[in-house]
Order: structure tokens, then sequence, then C-alpha cells
């Protein structure tokens, strides 16, 4: 049989990343400072987009009727906004227009450039914060104690130090204060040297302990640093049982260390969190959810100035090159703030015992769960959850941290986190009686006693994911205190 060459034609309908949709992706899991420093860019270089505050003082904001009608078969309809969808009320934005031209008319863009033009406008420098969450995510394997961690996070100075009150803290979350305390040592040993450090002798210690240069004379001297403060060098040399150049030996020690350890950073960290949603419980114990007006600048489109300049012919391309601009961000960040509003929204009402009961009332959430709810993608709720954050009645949180795996205990019942159960096993464990040291057994008992029935091997499991030794190590450790 002969084989001849012939053509076939095939239709394929994998999905196509365009223009639009990248740049909606890029506003979507942007910071809100990020998305603020991008729209001050954006309405210094764009005389067609103006803040809504403004351009309201100056003018009727309404349309003229035939702007629409020049700009039409410029979007594409199929692809705009993956599934960010929701209504534009409120806001007057042209759907019929794209940034091909803007794109096309970039200097020193060329066709193979993987070209994000929001993403190149935006700083790279490392923010201290981000830097103390990476070392929280790779310290804190269990998820309680890293979403403690967190919460200790937001209460960092812009020096460096930890300075809120231990107990009020403990109350919020409803755990003992001792466990606040454990965690929050543990992240005194975070780089940069000296954070978290509750005052200033401590935070010099720290340093010198990381330096293996901490002495019992220098840790005399961190001890009596008020007698230092008021030059009493006599009765510090006293204290220190050192010669008065040896005390000057140490004083220069000290003076090469660094009292603000947060301070040579980024203002990536040292500006407070501006929260995306606030969160306020009323009277009736309902939580109710608004955007943070502080957190998403409203832009509108200048009409005058384009009704100015509509009719010069060689400014009409710079006009639609703006105008396709313009709109497409006013729209896009209506659709951001939509999806960070209901998913918000979404987390309060699965989270609300938490928020009443503290964290071992913290429940299974995932990703897939919520966009199945919300009818979004998950990569969308992804994006949305990364990085904002939501002002609440006991502190401030990043949506991600409420994300936990479902326990896989042998009833089904997913009703209790992973991250409860180990708090509870670790709380039952901390207030053990020494005479009378809980088995893995009679933690199961206990467990099922309170509502929660798991396997034995289960316990055993996230008991040594807490590093806490079996029953019969404790009882030797606990017959030598």
């Amino acid at each position: 049989m002969a084989l001849t060459p012939k053509l076939e034609i095939k239709q394929n309908t994998s999905p196509t990343i365009t223009p639009q949709l990248r740049q909606a992706i890029s506003l979507l899991q942007m910071t809100n400072l990020e998305l603020n420093e991008f729209v001050e860019q954006e309405l210094a270089s764009n005389p067609l987009l103006e803040r809504e505050e403004n351009i309201l003082e100056n003018e009727e904001t309404s349309p003229p009727t035939d702007e629409t009608e020049e700009f039409a078969n410029d979007f594409d309809e199929q692809n705009h906004f993956d599934d960010f969808g929701s209504d534009t009320e409120g806001y007057n934005s042209y759907e019929n227009t794209d940034w091909s031209d803007y794109r096309q008319n970039k200097a020193h863009a060329t066709a193979d450039d993987d070209f994000d033009y929001i993403r190149d406008r935006l700083a790279s420098e490392k923010s201290l914060y981000s830097v103390i969450e990476d070392q929280i995510n790779l310290v804190f394997t269990n998820n309680s104690d890293r979403f403690i961690a967190f919460f200790l996070l937001q209460n960092l100075d812009d020096s460096g130090y930890f300075t809120a009150d231990i107990v009020a803290l403990a109350a919020k979350l409803k755990i003992a204060p001792v466990r606040l305390q454990n965690i929050l040592d543990q992240m005194k040993n975070f780089e940069p040297s000296g954070i978290f450090a509750q005052n200033l002798a401590e935070c010099l210690k720290i340093q010198l302990q990381d330096n293996n240069q901490l002495t019992q004379p220098l840790q005399i001297l961190l001890d009596n640093l008020a007698l230092l403060a008021s030059g009493k060098l006599n009765e510090l040399c006293r204290l220190c049982n050192c010669s008065a150049d040896e005390l000057s030996a140490m004083i220069k020690q000290i003076k090469t260390l660094n009292p603000k350890p947060a301070i040579s950073w980024n203002s990536g960290f040292n500006h407070n969190i501006i929260p995306d949603v606030i969160v306020q419980r009323n009277a009736v114990g309902e939580y109710r959810v608004e955007l943070n007006p502080l957190s998403l600048p409203k832009l509108l489109i200048n009409h005058r100035y384009y009704s100015d300049f509509k009719n010069n012919h060689s400014a009409k391309r710079y006009l639609k090159e703006n105008m396709s601009r313009a709109s497409f961000l006013i729209k896009a960040m209506h659709s951001r703030a939509t999806s960070v509003l209901r998913i918000a929204e979404e987390i309060i009402l699965r989270q609300y015992a938490f928020f009443e009961n503290g964290i071992e009332h913290l429940k299974p959430m995932n990703i897939k769960e919520i966009a199945e709810t919300l009818s979004l993608s998950e990569s969308t709720v992804s994006r949305a959850s990364s990085n904002k954050y939501m002002s609440t009645p006991i502190g401030t949180f990043e949506f991600k941290y409420f994300f936990s795996n479902a326990a896989g205990n042998y009833l089904g019942n997913d009703d209790v986190s992973t991250t409860a159960i180990k708090h509870r096993i670790k709380k039952l464990i901390e207030n053990e009686d020494p005479k009378h040291i809980l088995s893995d057994e009679k933690i199961v008992e206990l467990l099922e006693n309170d509502g929660t029935k798991i396997a034995r091997r289960t316990v055993a499991k996230y008991r040594e994911a807490l590093g806490i030794p079996t029953s019969a190590e404790r009882k030797r450790l606990k017959r030598h205190t």
C-alpha cells in the first residue's frame, strides 16, 4: 500500500494566557503595598487615570456616549480575568480594551521577551518580614505553632524588639502564656541576630552568644546597663570584678553590637501591615467583613482630558493606549477586591469557632474547598490568599494561616484539624502529673472523652512530630528534676 502525504486539521482546546489574563494574575497576587506603589506609578504616567476623590471634585464622571464605540472589538471576551467574575458597579470602566498596543510600544520589548510589566516595576529587595516568615516556615513544622509564630511576628516593633504583653496575647489565643513564651524563645534564635529580644540587654546578649563571646563579666555588665548609663563605672568594676581597663574593653565590645537589629532593613517590614479586610464582631456575635478602604485606591477615567484631545488625530493612538491601560487596571482592581472579600468572608464563616474559643478550635480548611464553594479556581484562591491580611478582634492574620489539613482519624470526622489535635496532645502532656505520666493509650482515651477518636499510632506520630519523648522517657526525665 503506497503512503502519500496528506494534511489534517485538528482542533486544540488548550488554554492560552493572554496579556490581559497575565496582568490580572499579577494584580491579584500583589500585596496592597505593591498595588499602591504600582497605582502611583500609573497615575504619574497615564493622564486618563485619576483617583476617584480627585476627579469627583472637578468634573462629572459619566462617560461620553461615543467612547465605547471607538474601542469596540479590542477586548478578548473569552480570556479576560480568568474566573474573577464580578460586576463593576460604581466604576466607569471599558471592557472592550486590551494592552496589546501598549506591549508593542514598550521600549526594549521584543516578541521573545517574557514581558511582565507589573512585575518589572515592583521593588525586588526582600523585606525583613519575608526573611522572618521563611524562618518560621522552616523551624515550626506544627501548624498551630506556626500560626502562633506568625501572630507574634505581627507584634515586632520597627527596631526588632518584641515588647507586647505575653499574658494578654496568650489570652487572645486562649493558650497558656508559657507556650507563647516558648515559641518566642525559639524565634530569638532567628536572623538577624538579636531579633525578637524583649529588651536591650537581651538583644546584646543574644548577639554575644551567637558570636561565642558572652563571658560572666559581660553578662553582669548587661544586667546592670542602668549603671553604665548613669556613669557609675567604679560600681560596675566592683560588680564585674574587673579593672577599669577591662571594663573599658567590654564597653568597647558592646558598642560593636547592633542595638536595633531591624533598623537597617528595607521598609517592607518597618511599615505596619495594612490589612486588606477588617473583621468586626457585632453585639449578637456575628462577624462582619469589609474591605479596608486604605488598602485599595479607587480610580476613575478622566473624561475631561479625553474630551479635550479626542479629535486630535495625532493623539488618537496615544489616547487609545492610555485608555486601554486605565480601563483594564480599574476593572482588574475591582475584580481583585471582590475575590479577596469573598475569600475572607468564607474563612470567617468556617473559622468562627476559632475566633470565639481559641486555637484549639481551628477548623480543617483547604484551598480546594474554598474554590468549590465560591466557584473560583484553586489558583485564584491561592493567589488571593497569599500576602493578604485581615484585621480581627484578636489580631492581624494572613489568610493562608488558616489553611490546614484535616485530621486523618478513623471515624472520618473532619471537623477537627490536625493542628487542633496536636495542640490538645501537647496540652495534655504539659499538664500531666509527674507521678502519673500519660501513656499514648491514655491520651487516646482522654481525647475520646473529649469527642475526638483517633488511633494510638496516630497519637504516637503526632507526639513525635511535636518532639515530645515517650512516656517512659518523660518519666525518667521528671524523676531527675
